[in-house]
């Protein structure tokens, strides 16, 4: 065939129909439990008639449009799918039998061996069950010393069968049948494969089948799709499998709930500004810019894919083999909206543009989280102003008075909430801080908690065991001593 016309056909030849009965007469039928993958299936037309007589369930890939097509309507959208069989989605170990046709072709920008019919062998073998049966479908010169040294490797038994006839008038083509497993003696079966190469038996009508599939193996999640959906795919799904009806399509089609009314514990400070934008939480801030006038905010943060680094490493099915392994990272990315009264959008992306937004729009934007966010804590130290005035570090040191906003601002927060997040850099006093505010809690200062605890309860401080004397030091200079008493006595039961 000429290299124009196979180029036309993307290289996929099927196999004729001469040959079905004498292909299918070599497998006993087995149970439809058992998957039969077809990577390269045309327009399946081999792959349903070896279902039918072998009684497996078929699954069918196949690139090109027209021909996937006639495949999913022969077998459905959940057993057919049309993607490059290099990126396919299958699950290893999975398919009882595979029929592999591949495109006759060669990549002629692969190192070493450039027929695709090995490379595509190699890559689909991972699909196959232990004891499954491969039955590879090529020409007599495809089997070459390395796909040879291959097959004799990772086969258990083996079997060249040559096809009558001369395909396309000039070519002699045959069917590899391998069992997967492991070979008694690679040498020899190595040898046998070269033999039988240049002496294949012919296949002719089996008065018995030559070859049994395995049971199914159990999987805990089946597999089959392509790694990206195209628009024919996804409508596919929708129309004919009910796709339309999952919770994740229908939360598309949902009105939006209007936005929660957030009560922070204490105001968000211009350093929380571009926080404050990429969580989306100042959706629908109406503000004065400079370069803008009147605009609409909303803050958008997504993942995007970064390569973190890329490895070479041995494939775990065919060690012969070098496969990429690429670490991919996901860093967050924020778009900025922003829509003008006059009914221009401008968007900005990445953290530069961000900052850059803030910068300029400092003083609208701290005016709007203002109004917007009314704090639980009011700067008023929660009742406990004299206590903390009291508390000396080490026998000497008076807190800071921001110490003390956060002791008294984290014992309102708790009066409301179950959880806060203490966030600070080292050498601010974490550990002081966050337990002055538990013993101000277990101790009854702070007046809100005084009906809450009962006599026989604590504050339970959870810490690494390395850290444990560094906390009761602290403790020791905070509370009174009867406190730290108390705290021993529990932490001896």
């Amino acid at each position: 065939m000429a290299r124009a016309e196979s180029k036309m056909i993307m290289g996929y030849l099927p196999i004729e129909e001469r040959h079905y009965l004498a292909l299918l007469s070599l497998v006993a039928p087995a149970m439809p439990a058992v998957r039969l993958l077809d990577p390269f299936a045309g327009e399946g037309a081999f792959l349903e008639a070896a279902a039918q007589a072998w009684n497996v369930t078929p699954y069918a890939n196949e690139l090109d449009g027209e021909r996937a097509a006639a495949c999913i309507a022969r077998f459905g959208a959940t057993q057919a799918v049309r993607c490059d069989v290099e990126r396919l989605v299958a699950s290893n170990n999975a398919f009882g039998a595979a029929w592999l046709n591949p495109p006759y072709d060669h990549d002629a920008a692969a190192a070493g061996n450039k027929r695709v019919e090995f490379r595509y062998l190699r890559h689909a073998w991972k699909w196959v069950q232990d004891g499954g049966l491969a039955l590879w479908c090529i020409y007599r010169q495809h089997v070459t010393q390395e796909a040879a040294a291959f097959l004799a490797k990772h086969s258990s038994k083996l079997d060249v069968w040559a096809l009558p006839g001369k395909h396309l008038g000039e070519y002699d083509q045959m069917v590899v049948a391998a069992i997967k497993g492991v070979p008694l003696d690679p040498t020899s079966l190595y040898e046998q494969i070269v033999h039988d190469r240049d002496s294949p038996q012919p296949l002719t009508m089996q008065s018995e089948p030559r070859y049994h599939l395995p049971p199914p193996r159990a999987i805990q999640r089946f597999v089959f799709a392509p790694d990206m959906l195209d628009e024919f795919a996804g409508l596919k799904l929708i129309e004919e499998q009910g796709a339309w009806k999952t919770g994740g399509f229908q939360a598309l089609l949902e009105v939006p709930p209007p936005p929660t009314e957030i009560e922070p514990v204490v105001a968000p400070r211009p350093g929380h500004l571009a926080l404050v934008l990429a969580a989306g939480v100042a959706d629908g801030a109406v503000i004065e810019t400079d370069e803008y006038a009147r605009v609409a905010l909303r803050g958008k943060t997504r993942h995007v894919e970064q390569v973190a680094r890329v490895e070479v490493e041995a494939d775990p099915n065919d060690p012969e083999r070098q496969v990429k392994k690429t670490t991919i990272r996901l860093k967050p990315t924020t778009t900025l909206s922003l829509l003008a009264s006059d009914g221009t959008t401008v968007e900005m992306e990445g953290d530069e543009a961000l900052l850059g937004f803030i910068t300029s729009n400092k003083r609208a934007l701290a005016q709007y989280l203002n109004t917007k966010f009314q704090p639980m804590y009011r700067f008023d130290m929660n009742g406990i102003g004299r206590w903390l005035d009291a508390i000396r570090l080490k026998g000497k040191y008076m807190l800071y008075t921001a110490q003390k906003h956060v002791i008294a601002a984290v014992t309102r927060g708790l009066q409301d909430r179950d959880s806060i997040l203490l966030i600070g850099q080292m050498g601010v006093g974490k550990t002081a801080l966050g337990g002055a505010s538990a013993v101000a809690i277990a101790s009854n200062v702070a007046v809100a908690f005084q009906n809450e605890m009962r006599p026989d309860q604590v504050t339970l401080i959870i810490a690494p065991p390395h850290l444990i004397d560094k906390w009761k030091r602290e403790l020791v200079s905070i509370a009174p001593q009867t406190i730290i008493e108390r705290l021993d006595r529990h932490e001896k039961r």
